[in-house]
């Protein structure tokens, strides 16, 4: 009975996960739409049991939505930076309050101040969105934020109990918390002990993003109430992030068949390309997302006079993580969408050792390309339409506000000719030029793969699977001493190294001896020499037996 049991408990959880596969698809590619209002379920970071609906439904007190149920069995991941996190956060926040005057709540990480009256301040970073923190290599993880966006904080303090004889506390309050970003002042408030800071920023790159704030307590003298001094503690809490900026430089070609090729290339992450208004035809990079709460918030320290205790915390921040994809990248809709035709950019060692524990995502295990360049081919391009996305929520670009650069795409004039032919050999001539301006094409043995240049070879030239280099003049020979046809291609460097670029091309020559008079005369010459030696012989031997035959006669 109990491997009967085992096995239906099995076939339950296995039939349930696969429903919530199905259901659950949709749901978290898109992302604007989180699979469920749960932190549960969109947490990497909690672990995986895979429990049944029952045993959802004892833990969380409500039976499992289908998505619900995956979530417990495995790690949701994102097609697109998603907006629960934010969305969760900022639902999450209310709940996180500070101590009262004689109370301090603090996160175990949070940088603290004692000083005069005031003790264990704090004005530590709560989370900021919209922001996404890439896993680059096995070293590398950066923050990158958002140029406008909103940062939450919580700044707590507790006054001292014994000031001194004839000395009493007359009021405390936080006079002002500031956010600064690199040089730059970017938001202020005062009062607050959980502000909400909405910024915009001109920095660029990295940044120190610092939440700064001033504790003042007023102290009255021998119980007077114009006699008072003022103390103040600063405190502050500094991160490293990367101010996220889409700056890409893109390049489009029209091919001889009409359809468009379009290049797109960053130095640094970013998403994918939409074609068509509505999203549905679209490239991708290397990158997909999860979600992960900040476990640093997990508890939080009470500290009072008498005693420092540690709590559960009501509010957990939600962050948003990107790491490159097994899956790789990949364009849809497959039958009818657009073609990726090239993916470039550094190559490096996979993160899989930096995401956190219980993590467990599709992140690809070997060394990886980063996806800085992507090259597709559309049938049509409305500039109005496409758009690029970038690795943070709601930083994207049309097409229309980069500047693009058209390059031509022609077809070459190659040709290859018999100049010179004997019995036994033969000199190929080939010449490759542009069609247009005449010019010779540069060649090269191998097309090694390159960011978008102007200046690169125009391709690699073969006769016969054999590389072939080019004069100065667009031309080159070749002896050849075996009869046969000669095969002359021209492959064309990709359209984004090379300006103007070029379509494929070949042509071919046949030789053998016995298609010039030469070969004829040759082949007589040799036939000749071979001849009167047999026929000498031949001769010789008629003679000799008629000698013989003579003799042995009666």
């Amino acid at each position: 009975m109990r491997v009967a049991s085992n096995l239906g408990h099995r076939l339950v959880v296995g039939l349930a996960a696969l429903a919530a596969v199905l259901a659950a698809t949709a749901g978290a590619t898109a992302a604007d739409s989180p699979p469920a209002n749960a932190t549960p379920t969109v947490d990497a970071r909690d672990a995986d049991p895979c429990l049944t609906p029952a045993a959802y439904d004892t833990t969380y007190g409500h039976p499992p939505t289908p998505t619900q149920q995956l979530a417990t069995c495995t790690d949701l991941t994102y097609a697109a930076p998603p907006a629960h996190a934010a969305r969760m956060t900022t639902a999450a926040f209310p709940a996180l309050e500070p101590g009262g005057a004689d109370t301090s709540v603090h996160p175990p990480h949070a940088d603290r101040e004692s000083e005069g009256a005031i003790a264990d301040a704090h004005a530590t970073v709560f989370a900021v969105h919209p922001a996404t923190r890439v896993h680059l290599d096995s070293t590398t993880t950066r923050q990158y934020i958002a140029p406008t966006g909103m940062v939450r904080a919580l700044v707590d303090y507790r006054v001292r109990d014994n000031l001194g004889p004839n000395r009493s506390v007359r009021s405390h309050t936080v006079r002002t918390v500031t956010l600064d970003i690199g040089t730059e002042q970017v938001a202020s408030t005062t009062g607050a002990q959980t502000p909400t800071l909405p910024y915009t920023t001109t920095q660029t790159g990295e940044q120190p993003l610092t939440v700064t704030a001033e504790i003042a307590v007023s102290i009255a003298v021998n119980g007077s109430r114009t006699t008072t001094f003022t103390q103040t503690v600063t405190v502050s809490d500094t991160r490293s992030v990367w101010v996220y900026q889409l700056t890409p430089e893109a390049y489009t070609a029209r091919y001889p068949d009409g359809r468009i090729g379009l290049a797109v290339y960053q130095g640094s992450p970013w998403h994918s390309l939409t074609l068509s208004e509505d999203g549905t035809h679209r490239v991708r990079g290397v990158w997909r997302y999860y979600t992960a709460r900040d476990p640093r918030w997990d508890r939080l320290t009470v500290a009072r006079t008498t005693a420092t205790t540690t709590r559960p915390s009501a509010a957990t921040p939600l962050r948003v993580a990107a790491f490159p994809a097994q899956i790789g990248p990949r364009a849809v809709p497959v039958r009818d969408g657009p073609t990726l035709t090239a993916v470039w950019g550094v190559t490096t060692r996979s993160p899989a050792t930096r995401l956190p524990p219980n993590v467990s995502v599709g992140v690809i295990s070997d060394e990886y390309t980063r996806s800085y360049g992507v090259a597709v081919r559309n049938e049509t391009l409305d500039s109005e339409r496409i758009q690029v996305h970038g690795v943070v929520r709601g930083v994207s670009a049309p097409l229309s506000e980069i500047t693009r650069t058209a390059r031509p795409i022609r077809e070459p004039n190659l040709s290859v000719r018999l100049t010179d032919s004997s019995g036994s050999a033969a000199t190929l001539r080939i010449t490759v030029r542009d069609s247009q301006t005449g010019a010779p094409l540069r060649v090269t043995e191998s097309a090694a793969p390159r960011p978008i240049v102007a200046d690169g070879p125009d391709g690699t030239l073969s006769i016969n699977g054999d590389p072939v280099t080019l004069g100065p003049d667009g031309t080159a020979t070749r002896t050849v001493a075996e009869p046969g046809l000669y095969t002359v291609r021209f492959e064309p460097a990709p359209w984004r190294t090379t300006s103007p670029a070029y379509t494929a091309a070949s042509d071919t020559v046949r030789w053998h001896p016995l298609g010039t008079l030469a070969g004829w005369v040759q082949l007589l010459e040799t036939t000749i020499w071979i001849g009167i030696p047999v026929a000498v012989a031949w001769i010789a031997g008629r003679q000799v037996a008629h000698l013989m035959s003579g003799e042995s006669r009666p």
